[in-house]
């Protein structure tokens, strides 16, 4: 290790060079690029003395880095807490008050592992994880940009995604299907549905024809380096990179692999675990009702505006400046358009009738397509001038300021030479060589990035906090022996992301409380708990705010797949935009929130308040703030207002109408535990305010409390910490 940052140099790498030209046999190739551009070898597991602590590797890692800051772990967490972090850890979902109890009875080693083979085996762990994956590619049903058209098929790569995390397939795998899947026959049309992830860049309109070609260069070098590999290729367009071996001439040896990348939609029919052939009756009918409410809209906006312009024309046309009338106009959409702005002839109903078909047929920001049903998905291949088609390093990236030609070539920090690759009889696309570096077992940078990356979601905060940043302008790690160890298991494991899962849920490390006896002395030594000393908070995403809400409502619908979902918004908040929509029915409303539809021009703002991905960009770390709007979201919102009598219906349905009962039961529901003596009294004495006899525990017909009590009881506990926050 060089330099005072561990695993990174503090010293430029240029000195070292100079010294390794003076003596070259003193110098290594690891010393001029250390950590994490080294070779991936598997540490020693190191010893430590208390014993008692280490279930497996991971905790005698973590724990001799403990100690040798004079730090201890914290105790563990209760069996409540522990159970509750494993269901929103793996699906996003809180356990039943029943799964809550039947743990409590019997929170043995052998159960708790149980329990966590049937949370990966649950539906929900894809759709909890794949959301994680999407956040990364920047998932969205629109391109963006100042026009935002739709991306109408883009749902197929969704449900792949969540697909590929239920069925654990190898992620060397994952990563050849998304970048090569055209290339890889043995994979069929799954594989290539994965190559939506070179189609997710955001275009940005040009006035010169040659630019947006290389804007889309740009994003899949950059996305390519950063998701897989964990640096900043960017960096390296203009220059040689201020911080990282990452030469210029290595950025465009990497766009040399895309240089004949064309991608678009084509038809691909649907394969058999996707949702059409899956539930086929189903599914005919969800496609003709979509089209039954699209012609039926489309026919009322003809026959409405058909009946202004016969308005229009029914109005005398002179043939002499003398017959001049108040009203002029002849047949035309531009005439009718110039009648309504001035609001000549049409009451403000009709005017207001007419922006809203405007809004209805607009070419742009429009995510009403008729073909969100047909089997097209966005696939990638090959121009047929591949073999002709040169790629220039850019002097400062201009695309005007071309100089010397490179050949397809990988990372030299990694492999150690400059040399192209071997395009000698390929057959099929060089982005295939590409994608079997970056997955092959001899690239150290990828197995380095996803082990972080799972260990991020399950902690908050990666190993590496900079997740997509392994490079020395990162946040460095005081773990990187702990990262090798897992990503020689993930290599070893045929890249299992499910086992590194067991391994890091079975250990000391994840089970440790967020009460420590010593935290305030600790918290000098590591205010920022890098040392892993205690477990940190951890709030919820959007989404599992949302989906929890969902399901302790008794709401939740579990359908899977298929195109997204159309929210309730605001009207106002559309003209914004601009869009419209009509929102979809409401069962199909409470699916989960990775289905929604993702349009880029418009977040939902229930996810925008609470940081939801920005999908403009790749999202590997969300923000967490704390402000005022989400206090109004959570209380005042349509959704939480809704949800929150839904709640208090099921409290009726399952317990009756004894108050002590209801309040025991919401917060059973909300928190998978029973309410102290003091919550309940409180509680049941707001259902009784103003109400019934002196006694708070006794019960009273809930048909004289003010109407709507007991749904402002779940409204309340809906909006607490407990609620809302991982313990």
């Amino acid at each position: 290790m060089i330099g005072n940052k561990p695993g990174f140099p503090s010293q430029p790498i240029v000195a070292i060079a100079m010294c390794s030209l003076l003596f070259p046999a003193l110098v290594t190739a690891a010393e001029v690029n250390p950590w994490p551009w080294t070779t991936l070898v598997e540490p020693v597991v190191p010893s430590v003395k208390r014993h008692d602590w280490v279930r497996n590797p991971i905790d005698a890692f973590v724990l001799a880095r403990l100690e040798d800051q004079g730090l201890v772990p914290a105790p563990p967490a209760s069996d409540h807490a522990l159970l509750r972090r494993l269901h929103f850890g793996i699906v996003g979902l809180p356990p039943s008050p029943s799964e809550m109890a039947s743990f409590l009875a019997d929170p043995s080693d052998a159960e708790y592992r149980s329990r966590i083979e049937r949370l990966l085996d649950d539906d929900g762990y894809g759709e909890r994880w794949g959301r994680h994956w999407l956040d990364l590619v920047r998932y969205a049903d629109t391109r963006g940009g100042a026009l935002d058209y739709p991306r109408p098929h883009m749902w197929r790569y969704r449900d792949y995604v969540i697909r590929a995390f239920n069925q654990d397939r190898p992620y060397d795998r994952f990563i050849r299907e998304q970048l090569a899947g055209d290339a890889f026959g043995k994979y069929g049309s799954e594989g290539r549905i994965g190559l939506a992830f070179l189609h997710l860049w955001v275009p940005v309109e040009r006035s010169e024809p040659e630019l947006p070609r290389r804007d889309f260069l740009n994003d899949v070098v950059s996305v390519t380096g950063s998701v897989f590999l964990g640096v900043t290729l960017t960096c390296a367009r203009c220059h040689d990179h201020k911080y990282d071996p990452l030469p210029t001439r290595d950025y465009y040896r990497i766009e040399a692999f895309f240089a004949p990348l064309r991608v678009g939609p084509e038809l691909l029919s649907f394969g058999q675990y996707e949702k059409p052939l899956q539930a086929p009756e189903k599914w005919e009918r969800q496609k003709k009702t979509w089209l039954k409410q699209l012609d039926d809209r489309r026919k009322w906006q003809e026959e409405t505006l058909g009946s202004y312009k016969e308005r229009l024309r029914a109005q005398h046309v002179p043939s002499a400046s003398a017959d001049l009338k108040d009203i002029v106009a002849v047949d035309g959409s531009r005439d009718l358009k110039t009648a309504m702005e001035e609001g000549i002839l049409f009451t403000r109903e009709e005017q207001a009738t007419w922006k809203l078909i405007r809004r209805q047929t607009a070419n742009f920001a429009n995510p009403n397509d008729r073909t969100f049903f047909e089997p097209m998905a966005y696939v990638a291949k090959d121009s047929p001038l591949k073999s002709s088609i040169a790629t220039h390093v850019l002097s400062g990236g201009n695309a005007r300021l071309k100089e010397e030609i490179v050949q397809p070539g990988f990372l030299s920090a990694v492999t150690g030479d400059t040399d192209p690759v071997d395009l000698h009889g390929l057959s099929g696309t060089r982005r295939k060589l590409l994608a079997d570096w970056i997955a092959g077992p001899d690239n150290p940078l990828t197995a380095r990035v996803m082990v972080n990356r799972i260990w991020q979601y399950h902690f908050g905060k990666g190993l590496v906090a900079t997740s997509s940043d392994f490079g020395a302008n990162g946040s460095d790690t005081v773990h990187s022996r702990l990262i090798d160890w897992l990503a020689i298991r993930f290599v070893r494991s045929g890249y299992s992301i499910r086992e590194i899962h067991r391994l890091i849920l079975t250990s000391s490390v994840y089970r440790q409380s967020m009460v420590h006896p010593r935290a305030e002395e600790f918290d000098r030594i590591d205010p920022k708990n890098d040392y892993l000393w205690i477990r940190s908070p951890i709030r919820h995403e959007a989404e599992v705010i949302r989906d929890s809400v969902l399901a302790v409502s008794g709401s939740l619908n579990r359908e899977m797949g298929g195109p997204p979902f159309f929210p309730v918004v605001d009207d106002e908040l559309m003209q914004s935009a601009p869009t419209w929509w009509e929102p979809s029915a409401l069962d199909d409303r409470n699916r989960r929130t990775v289905y929604m539809l993702q349009i880029r021009s418009l977040q939902l703002p229930f996810v925008k308040v609470f940081n939801g991905a920005n999908i403009d960009e790749s999202c590997p770390v969300r923000d967490v703030t704390t402000v005022t709007p989400q206090v109004f979201v959570l209380f005042n919102s349509r959704l939480m207002q809704e949800q929150s009598e839904a709640f208090a219906k099921r409290v009726v349905r399952e317990v009756g109408t004894e108050l002590i009962r209801q309040v025991d039961r919401t917060f059973q529901l909300a928190f998978q535990r029973s309410p102290t003596r003091d919550e309940q009294e409180s509680c049941v004495g707001f259902l009784k305010r103003g109400q019934g006899p002196d006694d708070p525990l006794a019960a009273v017909d809930p048909s004289v409390l003010p109407r709507g009590s007991l749904g402002d009881l779940c409204l309340v506990l809906l909006n607490s910490n407990e609620f809302v926050y991982l313990r």
